[in-house]
């Protein structure tokens, strides 16, 4: 339990050093909800203007943009159709992210573009529908070629979507995930009445937040803005879960230890007892105490060394069954075995010093005649 506890712990810590895709330093995300308040389309899309437009002339605001995706929210969708490769069978059926994004949205997440070109004011309804995709996608469903002019259809829309830029993979759902496809939409094509406002700043976000919220309350007092984020914040509300095992596991792991040491030292504790008279003989013919105390110590850690070998042969296995929920962290980690060992070995040493000691101190004399 305690190695478990440890490459968990490891893993947490090479998470936060896990660089998304994105850039979440300078970074504020405000979820906000037109749709509920019955905004109409045309009022909505209006809306979505008038935050970008006030918000870029705020002073320390670097760039603004809207998103259907939260960071690492993203979900991905099953039924997408690239021309072309429409006769696939169901098992084959590509899934993938597909995110509505108004216009700086990659300059504003700092996700860098590849080929081809970022969604400009040109690509609204009635226009050819144009869609950016991720290079993953690209080098899996397009390998060796250019996949800029390619169309693929995303579920539940009937027009193809031409694809006129690539940018790189980041991640989507988890962090550290293995790279998976990701489509992107202008929002013009794509109307959504609940989005997200990213917003880079110049300096720590925190300090703008409540000049953003002004801004918004400018447009629409009534407009709840309660669900606000920094990009630091997501990092940590990702990790959540991770943090929550790790607490989890390290309690367990430490009760065990303390549950094994008070055995320990309650069967060292009664072993001395039953062999007092041993020790008294041993004493009488010249043991001094800290033989005394080397016999004990080293009979006693003989069954911890043992327990402990036999822990990290299992510790091992079970790594292994749960590698998969590893990153940056191999199932045998050194690290975290020899910490957890370390850790162990220490606490029974303690266990069984102290019977040690006592059994040191007997008078010889004393323990032959109670024997």
């Amino acid at each position: 339990m305690l190695v478990t506890a440890a490459l968990f712990l490891r893993t947490v810590q090479r998470e936060y050093l896990i660089t998304p895709g994105f850039e979440t330093k300078n970074l504020a995300v405000f979820l906000l909800y037109p749709g509920q308040l019955g905004y109409d389309r045309t009022r909505t899309e209006q809306f979505y203007k008038d935050v970008h437009d006030r918000l870029a002339t705020v002073p320390g605001v670097a760039s603004v943009s809207w998103s259907a995706n939260l960071p690492l929210f993203g979900r991905a969708q099953t039924g997408v159709v690239i021309e072309g490769q429409e006769q696939r069978k169901k098992s084959e059926a590509i899934s993938s992210v597909v995110n509505t994004i108004d216009l700086d949205y990659f300059s504003t997440m700092g996700i860098p573009l590849l080929a081809g070109r970022v969604f400009a004011q040109d690509d609204r309804e009635g226009a050819a529908p144009v869609a950016i995709i991720n290079d993953t996608m690209a080098s899996r469903f397009w390998p060796n070629q250019d996949p800029l002019g390619k169309r693929l259809q995303l579920p539940g829309q009937k027009e193809f979507r031409q694809i006129v830029g690539v940018v790189k993979t980041a991640d989507y759902q988890t962090l550290g995930e293995a790279p998976q496809s990701c489509v992107y939409v202008p929002l013009r094509q794509n109307y959504s009445e609940s989005m997200v406002l990213y917003v880079r700043t110049e300096y720590d976000p925190s300090r703008l937040i409540t000049n953003i919220q002004g801004e918004i309350r400018n447009i629409d007092p009534a407009l709840p803005i309660d669900d606000i984020r920094t990009g630091t914040k997501v990092i940590e509300q990702a990790l959540w879960g991770a943090k929550m095992g790790v607490g989890l596991l390290g309690v367990f792991g430490f009760l065990a230890l303390g549950l094994a040491s008070i055995g320990l030292y309650g069967i060292m504790a009664y072993s001395v007892n039953q062999r007092r008279r041993e020790i008294g003989i041993r004493m009488a013919l010249g043991a001094g105490q800290a033989n005394v105390l080397r016999l004990i110590l080293r009979q006693g850690m003989t069954f911890v060394i043992t327990g402990v070998a036999l822990g990290l042969m299992l510790s091992i296995l079970l790594g292994h069954a749960l590698s998969k929920f590893l990153y940056g962290v191999g199932a045998s980690d050194p690290a975290s075995l020899a910490g957890a060992s370390l850790v162990l070995l220490t606490v029974a040493m303690v266990a069984c010093y102290l019977p040690a000691r006592r059994a040191s101190q007997l008078d010889p004399l004393v323990a032959l005649h109670e024997s």
